[in-house]
């Protein structure tokens, strides 16, 4: 099973397509601000998050949701905006850095904020845009 959150426009083929905007027309109309994907523990191959986690305003239990979905050796792909002008977007709750992801692979506060992720970080990477630059991430459970 493959999942794309926060699909928007960006609805993908062979994945779930999971959003909250019916304008989206996803396969599961779902809120991710809430934390909780509708799927066993260890179900998921692959969950791709292109462009929305800066638009959660409390990342921390999607983050750990998606950990405990995915499969051992399953992979979450992420993009994120990164730059001065990502707080521009009046819809964007958060910037990340390049740094932002050590706190989902054991670093040392992880517990003290409700952390139970625990990825393998296999990419992560800046990509420079006129927007401002963009993370590519790659996870690994």
């Amino acid at each position: 099973m493959k999942i794309n959150l926060g699909s928007g426009m960006r609805y993908i083929p062979g994945h779930i397509n999971i959003d909250k905007s019916k304008f989206a027309h996803p396969d599961l109309k779902l809120d991710l601000e809430k934390g909780n994907l509708p799927y066993k523990d260890n179900s998921v191959d692959e969950i791709i998050a292109t462009h929305i986690l800066e638009h959660i305003s409390n990342i921390i239990p999607l983050m750990n949701e998606c950990y405990r979905v995915l499969k051992e050796g399953g992979k979450m792909y992420i993009e994120v905006p990164q730059g001065d002008g990502i707080l521009a977007d009046p819809t964007h709750k958060r910037a990340f850095s390049k740094l932002s992801w050590r706190y989902y692979c054991g670093y040392a506060f992880d517990e003290i904020y409700g952390i139970t992720a625990k990825f393998k970080l296999i990419k992560n990477e800046f990509i420079d845009n006129e927007d401002g630059g963009i993370l590519s991430v790659i996870l690994e459970k």
